[in-house]
Parts: C-alpha cells; sequence; structure tokens
C-alpha cells in the first residue's frame, strides 16, 4: 500500500502504487488551499477527495470507498479523512496512515523527521516505496 505521515509542520510519503500488477511512482502529498493532504488506499477516489478538498461542492460518492486521507491544514491541524469524508482531528503531535504507519510512528517516537520515518517504514514493510516526497507548510503552491 503506502505510508504517509506527518508532524504539525511537515509531511512525507512513499511514492509507490502499485495495484493489478503494475508498480510506479507518483505524488502522494497535495497542496489544496494552503493545507498539505496525503492519501493511502485507491488512488482514483483519492485524487477525487482532494479535487473536492479543492472545489468544495457535492461530496463525491463510492461504491466502494477504499481510501484514507491525512490533512495537515495551514494553522497546523491534523486531520483524519476517512470513507465517510468527515474529518476526525488529532490531538497527538504526528500522525501516520499505510502499511507502515506503526514502523513510521515507531520512528517518530524516537525523534525521527517524516522523511527519516518514511525510509525506516520502507526497510520494514514491503509495501512502502523507498522515494520519498516531502512538503512543508507553507511552501510553494
Amino acid at each position: 500500500m503506502t505510508t504517509i505521515v506527518c508532524d504539525r509542520k511537515s509531511m512525507a510519503a512513499d511514492k509507490r502504487i502499485s495495484g493489478d500488477g503494475v508498480t510506479f511512482k507518483t505524488a502522494k502529498i497535495h497542496r489544496v488551499r494552503g493545507a498539505l493532504i496525503g492519501f493511502c488506499g485507491n488512488p482514483e477516489q483519492a485524487l477525487q477527495f482532494i479535487e473536492w478538498r479543492r472545489n468544495p461542492g457535492a461530496k463525491p460518492t463510492f461504491a466502494e470507498p477504499s481510501f484514507e486521507a491525512i490533512e495537515l491544514t495551514a494553522d497546523g491541524q491534523l486531520l483524519w479523512w476517512g470513507s465517510e469524508m468527515m474529518a476526525i482531528p488529532i490531538h497527538d503531535k504526528f500522525y501516520a496512515i499505510g502499511t507502515g504507519a506503526a514502523f513510521a510512528l515507531g520512528a517518530m517516537a524516537m525523534g525521527a523527521s517524516p522523511k527519516s520515518a518514511i525510509q525506516i517504514a520502507a526497510r520494514y514493510d514491503s509495501a512502502t516505496g523507498a522515494d520519498v516526497q516531502t512538503m512543508t507548510l507553507g511552501g510553494k503552491p
């Protein structure tokens, strides 16, 4: 699957997408109106969700939702989004989603940066790719 991790200033993700016998690299973190949104799961559904966050209107509906996302708001709040597309605030200093989340959280608990946490997760989770994307709040749109 993947691993996405963030603290209250930045977000990191592996770039691997795999499914239906193919693997390729792509961005999993997107800047949306000053926030950072990282996703795991079905990339097509996740990108529809991100587009909805860019242009609020009717929520997209999915027969079988299969994605989750973390949003790091412009003011440093962490939000978890699931299949019902309702924001759930996260009160922890950092958070991770995806198959390598436990490894990334352990690394962050020991003081790793989000980028280092993804690199550590990739060593122990075969579904997390080694190429890392990082973004920081306040960066380029």
